[in-house]
């Protein structure tokens, strides 16, 4: 038996391959995995990376997925993949990758955000509603931030600062910011994100947003007595605050994927 274990989300998709003894063979990535957003999509980018890595080879598979909690998809997917699988919600095997069976906080903050507690085996998640209902913090959330800011700044509710002067001339202009907030996926919002950190008012506001958004979370999900946090996601470590513990992640979350998919399948999420 081999073991298969995936995680995807609206950046894309990742997959391992992992024999009986737990040793990796074989890698691949993949295109955005947000079955929830775009189920079509999302399926053919899995079925791709899994051909890959299995190469026919008979695999049990569990896949961490973005959209897999509150979307009702996760089902249609289990059902339409041809292996035997188990599909989760992503911050059940990033938690899983990170602390193993340790308790502790994780902040994962990348496209979306989505932050979770686990103690005593029990594990207890918030957000990851998408971005048109939360994700606060999240790279779609601040480049949406920073975006919004710049039409306050043309209509003279802030100041046009450098960056938002940039922004706007890279959007073309009043039409083309509405025309880009029309058609623009979680991911073309969270390409402005890295905007966010650099040394402008504006960058500045916007980051004191997500940080205030991040303390909420956190706080609400913090015991006595206080739980280290992991800090996770392409923004997660950059985004970081000295409010709490921090602890290095053991793994990934491929790697949470991998070992719940060498696990009894009976396991809840």
């Amino acid at each position: 038996m081999f073991y298969l274990g995936i995680d995807g989300g609206g950046s894309g998709c990742r997959a391992a391959l992992a024999d009986a003894g737990g040793t990796v063979i074989a890698r691949a990535e993949g295109g955005p995995a947000n079955i929830a957003s775009d189920y079509p999509g999302a399926l053919r980018s899995l079925l791709a990376v899994a051909e890959q890595v299995a190469q026919g080879r008979a695999v049990r598979a569990v896949l961490g997925l973005a959209g897999a909690n509150l979307s009702g998809a996760a089902g249609r997917l289990e059902r339409d993949l041809p292996f035997p699988a188990r599909v989760v919600q992503d911050v059940t095997t990033s938690v899983r990758g990170a602390l193993g069976p340790a308790d502790g906080i994780v902040a994962a903050i990348g496209t979306g955000s989505v932050f979770a507690r686990q103690q005593g085996g029990r594990v207890t998640a918030i957000g990851g509603w998408g971005l048109r209902l939360g994700d606060e913090a999240s790279g779609g959330w601040i480049g949406q931030r920073l975006v919004a800011r710049v039409t306050r700044g043309l209509d003279g509710f802030v100041p046009m600062t450098p960056l938002l002067q940039a922004l706007a001339e890279e959007l073309g202009g009043p039409a083309g910011i509405v025309a880009f907030s029309l058609r623009a996926t979680p991911p073309d919002w969270a390409a402005f994100a890295p905007r966010a950190l650099e040394n402008d008012p504006a960058a500045q506001a916007v980051r004191a947003e997500a940080e205030a958004e991040i303390r909420a979370a956190i706080g609400l999900l913090q015991t006595r007595p206080v739980l280290p946090v992991t800090w996770l996601g392409g923004l997660g470590p950059r985004l970081a605050l000295d409010d709490w513990p921090q602890r290095a992640a053991l793994g990934t979350a491929l790697d949470g994927a991998l070992a719940l998919a060498r696990e009894d399948m009976t396991w809840t999420s």
